[in-house]
């Protein structure tokens, strides 16, 4: 189910009124069914492998917790890895292989499958894994209900694109949803909600269809167009993703879940590390303390070090979809973040000039990787960036668009706009709820008379 559709603006309301309704014993059950409903209406069969995660993963971290004999706590721990890393694979890596494969080595190991990737396994499997791993190490207790593990995995808000929340941050709150009604907590999650599809219907998708045109036949475009395009990809993107995640976040606040932030102005950011610690958290949290510490992190020798973090950088970009530009995206960063970790650079400067400049050239590293994200492989990339770098010329058609849309991501990101309509909202409950009833009825227009783009990180 698409959050900018009509069948949400109708399923979200009937879902928070019915779970105020009901007696505090069944509000775990009605989010249970809400959820899996959310995923049928994609793909009933698909959601087995939900249910089959989830199974696993609940009886994994039970024995894990259970056991004195650290062989059978490693087994069950396997056995949660390899039923999550398992299906990841076989649905989004095994043609990639095979295909990489025959390129490389002219050996086909197993044939093309052409399987659909289920909607969300790339989230949900990562945040289902974290909890088997975080019983193993003791960083939380198993949980003795399946309901509440099956929810944990499929809550609705954020099941198909995040954030990925740890079992520690949302399992507890279950037990409080026997609660009364918060009316603040509401008003700041409608505002959420009103906000993120702002940017998503009014930003993102303006910005869709020059995007679309630019980087589907880069070779018609000069480097102006082309350069223009990828500002424009680089503000939707960030509108598309960080506005899914603001109505996920609002979405939970309205059933009295609180979901941690996922965005704070990244292209506000002095430096690549900055940038991470800003742009999509929950991820880069997820890679921090589960790969990149793995591997070693920063233990060992600072080649070690540098090692560790491409390593993990460029499973993030394997993480994001099966190529070679998503390997290279990858590569990009790690590289970035080797370098600034072997300059050791400050993360601020005293001097303004040096913060701007600093800022500058981060946001411009972080559009050229940008590029490789977007583009339908590796030689399309190299065909944008050669264009580019050699001024290629262009019937330029002016277009005013991009250029608004990219002093709009500022406004909508960098500013403290965000934090301050959240909270007027919680504060005037006259104006949230008028604003509310308009944006409502202006979404359900908007939704009714075009083809509801999907969000950006449902592909993953």
């Amino acid at each position: 189910m698409l959050f900018n559709s009509n069948l949400f603006l109708l399923f979200l309301p009937t879902v928070v009124v019915l779970f105020y309704l009901l007696q505090p014993a069944w509000r775990r059950g009605l989010l249970l069914v809400a959820s899996y409903s959310f995923y049928w209406v994609w793909s009933v069969p698909f959601s087995l492998l939900l249910v089959a995660s989830t199974f696993v993963d609940f009886f994994a971290a039970r024995t894990i917790e259970r056991s004195d004999r650290q062989g059978i706590r490693r087994l069950a721990l396997f056995s949660s890895l390899a039923l999550n890393l398992g299906s990841l694979c076989l649905f989004k890596y095994a043609d990639f292989l095979t295909n990489a494969s025959l390129e490389l080595f002219s050996f086909r190991p197993w044939p093309v499958l052409d399987l659909v990737l289920p909607l969300g396994i790339s989230f949900y499997t990562f945040q289902t894994m974290s909890y088997t791993i975080d019983v193993f190490r003791g960083h939380t207790k198993a949980c003795s209900s399946w309901v509440d593990v099956a929810l944990y995995v499929s809550f609705f808000p954020q099941l198909v694109a995040g954030p990925i929340v740890r079992s520690d941050v949302l399992i507890p709150q279950l037990d409080g949803v026997d609660r009364g009604i918060d009316l603040r907590g509401i008003r700041q999650g409608l505002a959420l909600i009103v906000y993120g599809m702002a940017k998503k219907v009014l930003v993102a998708d303006s910005m869709a269809p020059i995007v679309n045109e630019v980087y589907g036949a880069p070779e018609q475009f000069g480097a102006v167009e082309l350069a223009l395009a990828t500002y424009a990809f680089a503000v939707q993107i960030y509108c598309d993703f960080s506005g899914y995640s603001d109505i996920a976040i609002g979405s939970a606040r309205l059933l009295g879940i609180r979901l941690p932030e996922n965005f704070k102005s990244p292209y506000l950011s002095c430096g690549i590390r900055e940038f991470w610690r800003r742009w999509h958290i929950s991820l880069s949290t997820w890679l921090r303390d589960y790969l990149y510490i793995s591997l070693g992190g920063n233990r060992g020798s600072a080649w070690k070090t540098y090692r560790n973090l491409l390593l993990t950088m460029i499973l993030g970009g394997l993480w994001h979809g099966a190529g070679f530009n998503w390997i290279v995206w990858g590569s990009i960063h790690g590289v970035m973040l080797s370098l600034e970790r072997r300059l050791d650079l400050p993360e601020r400067s005293r001097s303004v000039i040096r913060n701007a400049l600093r800022w500058l050239v981060t946001f411009h590293l972080v559009c050229l990787s940008w590029v490789f994200f977007r583009a339908s492989d590796v030689t399309q990339a190299g065909e944008i960036l050669s264009r580019i770098v050699s001024g290629a010329d262009g019937e330029l058609s002016v277009r005013w668009t991009p250029i608004l849309g990219i002093a709009l991501v500022f406004l909508v990101g960098a500013s403290r706009l965000r934090s301050r309509w959240i909270e007027l909202a919680a504060n005037r409950p006259q104006l949230i709820a008028w604003v509310t009833v308009a944006a409502t009825i202006a979404f359900a227009l908007i939704f009714r008379g075009q083809k509801n783009p999907e969000f950006i990180y449902f592909q993953f």
